[in-house]
């Protein structure tokens, strides 16, 4: 068996700096599955120190009631009470539950927080990969569909047994959101968090220099073949490369479509990146539109101060008229040869 497994951390959204630009305070961690990058201008050192550890708390704290791996999280119990009663959730699980249904509705559920039983099926990250038969993803098709997660105020419920929530598409940019918040309640103006690809800046790297974002290649994760400045906004990017594995001359990916329960290619989509306000939203909306289509491209221009870019296999790039017109943007492109 011809097998490849690559989890791509910095997914392929990558910030690029110049040696000759002031030095910033970073700090790494690894939380939510992925790693996690705080950067900004440290004028007080200890005030930033205070920030940067209050940010990764936040996102901790996120993460222990989103995670569906954690036995404890708010998740994990909603999951494994499905079909029975109504469960009791925090303020922030409410409400990502409820945007994601949003976006569920939008996309007539290319986007489904229930796709999990399908996930649970693709062992992405065991060292032998067995595919699922089809039987098995036919059954777990039965247990996927959106409007079967109720919510009434403070309380959800999964209305039948055998349904399960997986967050990973909008809970982690839930959690650059707030851990921004929070930088900007202790008083820091310039800052960016990377979530593994997931990602917003505020401010200016320096007086004269904005944060420059670099679009990492789908097919060779050591090139870029775009990049554009950023501030205060949010940018998401779902690719077929961020986890993934080869059998037999065919890829497998994790962005599976909860219309089939396997890796969305009916699309010829590799790499969807959206640009929004949140990074929730740019989040949601990045897997949708890799699981839609760049046709999906005419219903993103709806959305308010929100655009997209949409690269296939061939290497055809469509975007959405403001996506090329963001500050300092260039486009390289595949170059000959590279498309693979």
């Amino acid at each position: 068996m011809n097998r490849f497994i690559q989890i791509l951390i910095l997914s392929t959204v990558l910030l690029v700096s110049c040696s000759q630009e002031e030095p910033l305070a970073r700090r790494t961690q690894i939380l939510m599955g992925t790693l996690v990058e705080i950067a900004l201008k440290q004028s007080d050192a200890e005030k930033s120190r205070q920030a940067v550890d209050l940010a990764f708390d936040e996102i901790k704290r996120i993460e222990n009631l989103f995670s569906s791996y954690l036995p404890d999280s708010e998740i994990s119990r909603l999951n494994r009470n499905a079909g029975d009663g109504w469960e009791t959730l925090s303020p922030e699980t409410i409400e990502v539950l409820k945007r994601a249904q949003f976006w569920s509705e939008w996309s007539q559920g290319a986007f489904d927080i229930t796709v999990g039983p399908a996930v649970s099926l693709w062992k992405f990250d065991e060292a032998e990969i067995i595919l699922p038969k089809s039987e098995e993803i036919e059954s777990a098709l039965n247990l996927i569909r959106y409007k079967d997660l109720q919510i009434q105020g403070n309380q959800a419920r999964l209305a039948r047994k055998g349904m399960s929530v997986q967050l990973g598409a909008i809970g982690k940019g839930y959690a650059v959101d707030r851990a921004i918040k929070i930088l900007q309640d202790e008083g820091i103006s310039d800052a960016f968090i990377n979530a593994g690809g997931d990602l917003k800046s505020i401010g200016m790297r320096s007086p004269k220099v904005p944060w420059r974002i670099g679009l990492q290649h789908p097919r060779y994760p050591d090139k870029m073949i775009g990049a554009f400045s950023l501030s205060r906004r949010a940018i998401a990017t779902s690719g077929d490369y961020q986890k993934y594995f080869i059998q037999e001359g065919q890829r497998y990916h994790h962005i599976l479509n909860p219309k089939t329960g396997r890796p969305a290619d009916e699309n010829g989509v590799i790499s969807a990146t959206v640009l929004a306000n949140s990074v929730m939203d740019a989040d949601a909306l990045a897997t949708a539109l890799f699981i839609m289509g760049p046709q999906a491209l005419e219903q993103i221009r709806l959305i308010e101060n929100t655009e997209a870019m949409v690269i296939l296999k061939t290497g055809k790039t469509f975007f959405t008229p403001g996506f090329q017109t963001q500050p300092g943007f260039i486009y390289r492109g595949f170059e000959p040869g590279m498309i693979g």
